[in-house]
């Protein structure tokens, strides 16, 4: 018989970073548009999410997998519309294909609907390459509405990315 992993989520915190170094640094992370260049970094950033989360700007969860940091979800309210936000994901390449970045979706919309009030409408973009993530927002209920030309950047390269959307209240 198959023992199920414990996923949960919590808010970042700076002690999250060197896992999330590793994870950044080590995975495939080919449709990523963000990089790491070190350690510090990451914590200069993990401080900045910590004001963010009070301030309402963004929503940012460690992913866990029995207490250990596997991965990040987020959810930024849109500027001017508060009530669409935009919900991104990464998870260590180890962990793919066992329904753990679907997991986490499912525990931040919990998250949104009991906590988020003014949030109606849930949207992720990808890159159109990127299958994966693809499968996760439709499997969650997401909805493809169109595709974005050179929307995501990349390294130095743009690419095209579909939206995705769910109501959700």
């Amino acid at each position: 018989m198959k023992t199920e992993m414990k996923i949960e989520i919590r808010p970042q915190m700076i002690k999250d970073a060197p896992a999330f170094y590793n994870i950044l640094t080590k995975g495939n992370f080919a449709f990523f548009p963000l990089n790491v260049d070190s350690i510090e970094a990451e914590k200069r950033f993990l401080r900045q999410n910590k004001k963010n989360f009070k301030m309402g700007n963004s929503y940012n969860f460690s992913i866990l997998c029995s207490s250990s940091v596997i991965g990040a979800i987020g959810i930024i309210p849109e500027a001017g519309r508060r009530y669409n936000a935009e919900v991104g994901y990464f998870l260590d390449s180890r962990f793919h294909g066992r329904g753990i970045t679907l997991k986490a979706v499912r525990l931040v919309e919990k998250y949104v609907l009991e906590n988020l009030s003014f949030i109606q409408r849930l949207q992720a973009y990808m890159v159109v390459e990127n299958v994966a993530s693809r499968r996760v927002a439709e499997k969650a209920g997401f909805v493809k509405e169109g595709c974005l030309k050179d929307y995501l950047k990349i390294g130095q390269t743009f690419h095209d990315a579909y939206i995705y959307g769910k109501i959700i209240r």
